[in-house]
């Protein structure tokens, strides 16, 4: 059996160690159109040595076992070897589940690599590592024609206080996307600090609050990624004395 996080494929620890996986995956999310029965995902491997590879959906869990979670789609191939500098497309197909058509759905897609073990009188002495890749999928109705990143005008920000935490941000979403924030930072007395933001999902309410503790906040940034992955930047500012934001 393979186990869905980081493993130690061998016990004796010498010599060197990979640092980072050969194989990718292009792409960093999957939008699944509800109006499509399946979608293909592209696997690469970019290392000169075979990989054995295991692929699933789940629902976020990331402790929970691959039978133990309901999900909507199935993956094929679910097991494949790569040769060195090959790739391998997966079909993922949707299994018909009823997923909520007034707002999109977010599962995440599994990728786990495990090198290929050395034949005999190869160097014994090294520590191979598995190594796992996650990326989001975003189920979207056929009722949903924009993305988030072009309903992004419709969140709306609120500066709040914290004793504890300092002040903050709160952003509500009443949109059917979901937004995944790659950064943000607030602005006070022309310093600027970098906030903890989080995925957010339709229709919901987070406070994000900075990594160190700042008062008399004026302005903020933002990042989301969009549909492909690429970076929008957003600059917005507080009016003077209240807690809402105007745009710069």
């Amino acid at each position: 059996m393979f186990y869905k996080s980081i493993i130690l494929c061998l016990s004796l620890i010498a010599g060197s160690i990979p640092t980072h996986a050969a194989m990718t995956i292009s792409g960093t999310r999957v939008i699944f159109p509800a109006d499509q029965k399946e979608v293909n995902i592209r696997t690469n491997n970019k290392g000169a040595e075979p990989a054995l590879v295991q692929v699933w959906v789940d629902d976020g869990s990331s402790n929970a076992k691959i039978n133990d979670v309901t999900i909507p789609f199935m993956v094929t191939p679910p097991v494949f070897r790569v040769e060195g500098g090959k790739g391998q497309s997966i079909r993922m197909i949707y299994n018909g589940m009823a997923l909520p058509q007034d707002k999109e759905s977010v599962f995440w897609f599994n990728m786990l690599e495990i090198p290929a073990v050395q034949k005999e009188g190869g160097d014994k002495n090294k520590l191979e590592l598995a190594f796992r890749t996650r990326i989001k999928i975003f189920y979207r109705p056929t009722t949903l024609d924009s993305s988030s990143s072009q309903q992004k005008e419709k969140l709306q920000w609120e500066l709040v206080n914290d004793s504890q935490k300092g002040q903050g941000v709160k952003v509500t979403n009443p949109t059917p996307y979901y937004f995944s924030f790659d950064s943000g930072s607030l602005t006070a007395g022309g310093k600027k600090v970098d906030l903890n933001t989080e995925m957010l999902a339709p229709f919901s309410t987070l406070v994000f609050y900075p990594k160190s503790k700042i008062s008399g906040v004026s302005a903020m940034s933002y990042k989301l990624l969009n549909d492909y992955g690429a970076v929008v930047e957003e600059d917005l500012s507080f009016a003077q004395g209240k807690g809402s934001i105007v745009k710069k």
